[in-house]
């Protein structure tokens, strides 16, 4: 039998629903899909890659982040959220941000989670067009959802504009290969009752995922107390908004009822604790939406407030973080910490029959790790060596969509230096303005 690309030799993990391991076997690749993952190949491939001493496992799956904000990476950290918002992040999007400025971030965010392992990812900004003609040039995998908010944001003057061009976003986009797009209206203390109306509408509309952060700070919760008499989720949950197509990110400040809601509600859940730790919002209940049967994913935020994109870091920290709290060293078993940044961020994102799991028929997003470092050796368990040994620069190959995007830690898609040095041009920019203001 033929196909385009056989990796062999490797220890592969599939993490389909048996968690089937394999300490050494190959996989098969036509087009852009798996075709077979069997303990010895027996088909003729077009090119071979030898994954002796290596891990293959499904790409890691980002389902949440700003990658643009890369740019504001370290340029304001340790101080309170609303001084970090209003004093930097604001006036620079005010007055920098344009689709170069998103480009140029967009393409560094992209080779960072390449090169740390990340295939997909789903992002929340603005001029994201900008962004989706950047991660089509170098391959990666992308739900990209432009963020709505009640006030003029720095390429839509409403709601109404917002909202157009997510549906030009969408028809734009309508069947690639590699993007898709979901509705993005921020947060319900950022967006009234009609702005997620027509947010709800649209994703109706279109079939479309609704991206949304929902009580991440003890703040946010009080002033929805104070003035609606409600929970965040409960004055969501009133307006009819929750469904299985939500994303609802962070969900740190839960009450046992807003958990309920949410399970009956199917919604999703993201769950980012280096942010949350970082910005000291709290810690979400992760072990309770868990046992309540809710999908709970990984992201890392943006880099303005975590301050990487490497989701190697997002597992470390999620598990040591909840066996501190709880003071049980036996929850947040590595096992299920790797699924939760692959198969439940594939169903989070709404595509779990394609991509999390190495498995025939499904799309060809894997990543080969080197295994001969000593950080990974001796090897007893792969599953704890990648949550709490492993690093994004052990990843040395990545292959999106079924074609090689990273061999042996050099990106084939993109020119990395240049990428850099156009970033490190606009940090001049951003430099300048924080000095001026």
């Amino acid at each position: 039998m033929n196909a385009d690309l056989v990796i062999k030799n490797g220890m592969v993990m599939t993490l389909d629903n048996k968690f089937t391991l394999y300490d050494q076997a190959d996989v098969a690749i036509t087009g852009n899909k798996i075709v077979d993952v069997v303990p010895q190949t027996r088909y003729r491939a077009k090119k071979t890659l030898n994954a002796a001493g290596k891990l293959v496992m499904p790409g890691l799956i980002n389902a949440h982040t700003h990658s643009a904000m890369v740019m504001m990476r370290g340029l304001a950290d340790d101080m309170p959220l609303d001084r970090w918002w209003n004093k930097f992040i604001f006036p620079i999007e005010k007055k920098l941000l344009n689709p170069e400025f998103v480009a140029i971030g967009a393409a560094l965010a992209a080779v960072e989670m390449i090169k740390s392992g990340t295939t997909c990812f789903s992002d929340m900004y603005f001029f994201q067009q900008a962004a989706a003609e950047v991660c089509k040039k170098i391959g990666i995998r992308a739900l990209l959802a432009e963020g709505i908010i009640d006030v003029a944001t720095p390429d839509a003057g409403s709601v109404a504009e917002a909202s157009r061009i997510t549906d030009e976003l969408y028809q734009r986009w309508q069947g690639d290969d590699l993007i898709r797009i979901a509705v993005g209206p921020h947060a319900p203390y950022s967006c009234g009752a009609e702005c997620l109306r027509q947010s709800q509408a649209l994703a109706d509309k279109h079939d479309l995922p609704l991206h949304i952060h929902i009580a991440e700070t003890a703040g946010e919760v009080a002033q929805f107390q104070q003035q609606h008499g409600q929970t965040p989720v409960e004055y969501l949950d009133k307006l009819g908004f929750l469904s299985g197509r939500v994303m609802a990110v962070h969900c740190v400040h839960l009450t046992p009822g807003d958990i309920e809601i949410l399970r009956r509600a199917d919604v999703k859940i993201v769950h980012c604790q280096e942010s949350n730790m970082k910005l000291a919002s709290g810690y979400a209940p992760v072990m309770e939406m868990q046992a309540a049967g809710l999908t709970v994913a990984l992201g890392t935020d943006g880099a303005a407030s975590n301050n990487n994109l490497d989701m190697f870091d997002e597992m470390d920290s999620v598990a040591k973080f909840h066996k501190l709290i709880r003071k049980d060293p036996t929850i947040m078993e590595a096992r299920q910490v790797v699924k939760m940044a692959t198969g439940n961020a594939a169903r989070v994102i709404g595509r779990e029959q394609e991509l999390g799991s190495l498995e025939a028929g499904k799309l060809a997003d894997l990543i080969l790790i080197d295994l001969a470092a000593p950080n990974l050796t001796p090897l007893y368990n792969p599953y704890s060596h990648l949550v709490y040994s492993a690093g994004g620069s052990e990843v040395d190959t990545v292959i999106i969509n079924g074609k090689l995007i990273m061999e042996n830690r050099k990106i084939l898609t993109a020119d990395e230096q240049a990428i850099m040095a156009r970033a490190n041009r606009l940090a001049h920019k951003i430099k300048a303005e924080v000095s001026h203001g």
